[in-house]
């Protein structure tokens, strides 16, 4: 009987139409971010995966997921094509020229019906260790170009290799290439100022997503070519070494999303700052804030979410009185814990909270979150009770206010923007007897 009802459920497993077995592949094999152009939520999101981590075991679960679906059935090969393909990850030069001639197989189908690469809407370079890049491996990357036709976002962001490779002609030359695919509308680079100006002047009239990964070699002093980006809305700067915001000369009219990390607090990196916060400070209305661009936040007269690290809480009290550093339009406030001596989240930072939210700033505010790394146990530091009052204390502010507390714990939630109502557990670990805590959400 067993038996006669597995068979049965894979006859009807099989005869269920393909749109349906596409939304079910689509949901299984889904990677948050990776695809993204639209969504600066998401992209944020994404670009807090700094290391490509989260991304690159996504990635490989998908890929395995659907390859083991393969075996299944064989009616769902052409679909599970689709998965397999849409996000491609090339991890060296001669991986390249591996995957260019994949493509180029399925690329001679007479009918053309599994094509593999026009499923292709990722391409990264995830480089990795000491490699030497030929002009084969150029040769091999313009192919895989030519083989997918439909790739609008191209990424070295995770690339783990030296340095020196983006600096390197035969890389430039590979880069240039990229840069004639005007199809592109993210673009995710690591790398120096060279390989920028190579790379961004084609690429500029079309790209609408901008993250960019300076190397060290990038000296912050270094004047880079004016340029116009007019449809990029979401730009991410990640360790900038010194840039402290984008160049002051690239002109971005349709800017929304500003996510720049930048420490650096040197007379040359503030100067940029303060120009480029002057140009467009008042279009913003996201930005993820380090230091750098904290001095400026007075200019984005328009924002709606604001991110920053806790220890920059008590960063903006230096600056001068809160009711004229503080934004009035912001709706949602997040603040990240990085597990660092600096900006982990201590009491007092629940103290200044209750204190600005008391005092009436944030007229707008709806929602505070909190990112919070998975290691807990640091915060013992300070008994249980003193976090219970603290945390009781706030819940009892945003209660009055009509404020939602929310949380994101460990690296895979923070990647994938996913958050759950704030509740003691996601500060210190459990204790294992007793009932569940409830939520401090204030609704």
């Amino acid at each position: 009987m067993a038996r006669a009802s597995t068979l049965q459920t894979l006859t009807y497993a099989r005869e269920l139409p393909p749109e349906v077995w596409l939304r079910v592949f689509a949901y299984a094999t889904y990677i948050p971010g990776a695809f993204e152009n639209d969504d600066s939520q998401a992209l944020v999101a994404f670009a807090r995966d700094k290391y490509g981590i989260s991304v690159h075991r996504r990635h490989r679960e998908a890929t395995d997921l659907m390859l083991a679906a393969s075996r299944v059935c064989k009616t769902w090969t052409p679909l599970i094509t689709e998965f397999l393909f849409q996000y491609l990850l090339v991890q060296s030069g001669d991986h390249a020229i591996e995957v260019a001639k994949v493509l180029g197989r399925y690329d001679q189908d007479a009918l053309n019906r599994n094509a593999a690469g026009r499923w292709t809407v990722r391409l990264e370079l995830a480089l990795e260790g000491v490699h030497w890049w030929e002009d084969v491996h150029t040769a091999a990357l313009a192919r895989i170009f030519e083989y997918c036709p439909n790739v609008t976002v191209f990424s070295t962001a995770f690339s783990t290799t030296d340095a020196s490779l983006f600096q390197g002609r035969r890389f430039l030359r590979a880069m240039r290439d990229v840069g004639m695919r005007s199809n592109l509308r993210r673009l995710e680079l690591k790398g120096d100022a060279a390989l920028f100006e190579t790379i961004l002047p084609p690429l500029a009239p079309s790209l609408e997503t901008l993250w960019l990964l300076p190397s060290r070699r990038t000296a912050p002093d270094r004047v880079l070519d004016p340029m116009h980006f007019p449809h990029v809305h979401t730009f991410i700067l990640s360790e900038g070494f010194g840039w402290g915001s984008p160049p002051p000369n690239w002109a971005m009219p349709s800017l929304r999303t500003l996510y720049a990390e930048d420490d650096n607090l040197s007379p040359v990196a503030q100067r940029k700052a303060q120009s480029f916060f002057g140009a467009h400070g008042a279009q913003l209305e996201q930005i993820v804030t380090g230091r750098s661009a904290l001095n400026h936040i007075r200019s984005c007269t328009n924002l709606v979410e604001w991110t920053l690290p806790c220890g920059l809480l008590f960063q903006v009290t230096r600056l001068g009185p809160p009711e004229h550093w503080l934004p009035t339009t912001v709706r949602r406030l997040t603040l990240a814990d990085d597990m660092s001596t600096t900006y982990m989240f201590r009491l007092d930072h629940i103290a200044l909270l209750v204190e600005w939210l008391g005092a009436g700033f944030f007229p707008t505010l709806e929602t505070i979150r909190f990112l919070l790394p998975l290691g807990r146990h640091i915060r013992k530091q300070r008994c249980r009770e003193d976090w219970e009052q603290a945390i009781e204390l706030l819940c009892d502010r945003t209660r009055e206010r009509g404020i939602y507390l929310e949380a994101s714990l460990g690296g895979d939630e923070h990647t994938a923007d996913i958050w759950s109502p704030l509740t003691l557990d996601h500060l210190l670990d459990p204790i294992d007897c007793g009932p569940p805590k409830h939520s401090i959400s204030a609704h």
